[in-house]
């Protein structure tokens, strides 16, 4: 069954002068640009958290952060730091420790499964077929 008529390109639109570029114009990806440097430490930041910022900014640049993350980053890294000392105290582990850690690593890419994603397309150079998209007959 036909789901309806195919999209006309942007070339068949400006035949039947029904092109407009706000709508049919080649769309590109908003991310960083070459002038942009990536996430600066904050003053403020613990010992600890300088830490964890050494050990992890690579990862973060890597996933495209810049310099408006920064904060974002920041909060990540003081929170690591926490956790990382409640584990070494021998205490119980705080459930919230970890279930944040979780979401501010998602936000900055780093972690989850859109992280691993990502990687794996930047990783080909030809597209990638997505799983539920439709196949051409």
């Amino acid at each position: 069954m036909n789901r309806g008529k195919k999209p006309a390109t942007a070339a068949r639109k400006k035949l039947a002068g029904t092109y407009a570029k706000s709508r049919d114009d080649v769309k590109t990806m908003l991310g960083p640009t070459a002038d942009e440097t990536g996430p600066i430490m904050p003053e403020w930041l613990t010992p600890a958290a300088r830490e964890v910022w050494a050990v992890d900014i690579a990862r973060v640049v890597g996933c495209g952060a810049i310099a408006a993350d920064s904060h974002m980053f920041a909060l990540y890294c003081t929170t690591m730091a926490d956790f990382i000392a409640s584990v070494q105290s021998g205490g119980p582990h705080n459930a919230a420790f970890r279930s944040e850690l979780r979401k501010q690593a998602e936000m900055l890419g780093i972690a989850g499964a859109k992280s691993r994603i990502t990687k794996a397309i930047a990783a080909t150079d030809k597209p990638v077929a997505q799983p539920f998209s439709v196949r051409p007959k």
